[in-house]
């Protein structure tokens, strides 16, 4: 039964594979669509860790927070219809030659297993839009799941994507009212 244990909840798996699922398949952009450069997010958080096991121990993000946020954004941003670029800082997406450059901060990515069965996780993360350098939006947006489920090791990683795509997708939308002004 502690092997079955072991197995199905993931004991062993503290690293959680950052990953994310878009809201529909990518579209082209049509003629004259905005083009926006997403500069990587900062992540402004504390600590590495994503999250804690109920037996204390950290979930620990398998590649960066800072890029799977950032591609993310840029993802659903992209099947808004915008042309998007990618750039690690706003000096590179200014020569990019887009027109808006989005830049943000993520302030808060946390996953508690309560138990076996029960998850709480909550994201933070504020977005900026620049058009010639000027501000023209800065919000911040927050999204949180609570969940009862079936003891999986894939659990974590379930959560923590689903949570981001709550985020993401009103962020991308404020993003693109603001770009088609």
């Amino acid at each position: 039964f502690a092997l079955l244990c072991f197995l199905l909840t993931g004991c062993a798996q503290n690293t959680v594979k950052l990953v994310y699922t878009p809201t529909t398949e990518n579209s082209l952009p049509a003629a004259g669509s905005p083009s926006v450069s997403v500069v990587a997010f900062a992540d402004k958080r504390s600590s590495p860790p994503v999250g804690q096991r109920g037996n204390g121990s950290d979930f620990m993000p398998s590649s960066s927070v800072s890029d799977w946020v950032t591609h993310s954004l840029a993802t659903e941003l992209s099947n808004l219809g915008l042309i998007v670029s990618l750039a690690e800082t706003e000096a590179q997406a200014l020569a990019s030659g887009a027109k808006h450059v989005v830049t943000g901060a993520i302030d808060e990515i946390w996953l508690t297993e309560k138990s076996s069965t029960e998850y709480d996780a909550r994201m933070r993360a504020t977005v900026m839009v620049k058009e010639a350098k000027t501000t023209t939006l800065t919000r911040t947006f927050s999204s949180a799941l609570s969940r009862r489920v079936v003891p999986l090791s894939s659990v974590p990683q379930e959560m923590l994507s689903e949570t981001l795509h709550d985020l993401v997708v009103p962020m991308a939308r404020a993003v693109n009212e603001q770009v088609r002004r």
